[in-house]
């Protein structure tokens, strides 16, 4: 068997997990930490764009603007509050990532929710996968963004390509994900994301 149809093989295999995949609400036992008490959450959405390439599907992600109060110059996914005119969470996801990277609409095909993830911030974040077209073009706002970039799914998804550290704050212990690539490090919610997908596909 050839490496391209290996590649297409693993693709199709990837996606047709996750639109099986029937995720739970937000893990009860993961809000039950000291961290979340008495925490009145707000709904955020973000995408997860995935893009087929020759050697496999890759992630679209963003880098922050520097400049921004909250976690500046952080690798993210597109995404952001809930508004009240957003029809779903699909839509806040999709709204978002056009205005904050300018991938038209009709180019972004959803395919799955995933769990949604509790944050420190005080939000409950669900990650939407989505397809996006291989000719997409982005136009990027740079008040909220400073890049984009592509990752291989394959790298990110690698355990071998992941650690895991335990960070003492606040009287309380949280283990953060950290993934590295191409000298830029992912982590904190977005690979909190990543990691979920890998348990889906495995």
């Amino acid at each position: 068997m050839s490496l391209k149809l290996r590649i297409r093989l693993m693709d199709t295999h990837l996606l047709s997990h996750l639109l099986l995949n029937k995720p739970n609400s937000y893990s009860e036992d993961l809000l039950l930490h000291p961290r979340f008490k008495n925490t009145n959450f707000k709904q955020a959405a973000v995408l997860v764009p995935l893009v087929k390439r020759p050697s496999g599907l890759h992630l679209i992600l963003t880098q922050r603007a520097a400049h921004l109060h909250h976690h500046p110059s952080q690798i993210s996914f597109p995404g952001g509050k809930a508004e009240p005119s957003d029809l779903s969470l699909i839509h806040t996801a999709i709204r978002e990532t056009n205005e904050e990277i300018g991938i038209q609409l009709e180019q972004i095909h959803p395919l799955v929710k995933l769990n949604t993830i509790p944050t420190i911030s005080g939000y409950k974040v669900t990650p939407i996968v989505a397809l996006i077209d291989e000719n997409y073009t982005t136009a990027i706002d740079y008040g909220e963004v400073s890049s984009t970039f592509e990752a291989p799914l394959s790298h990110l998804l690698n355990p071998m390509n992941t650690t895991k550290h335990k960070v003492f704050n606040k009287k309380h212990t949280y283990e953060l994900i950290f993934i590295p690539f191409n000298k830029k490090l992912i982590w904190g919610i977005t690979a909190e994301i990543i990691h979920s997908m890998n348990h889906i596909t495995n």
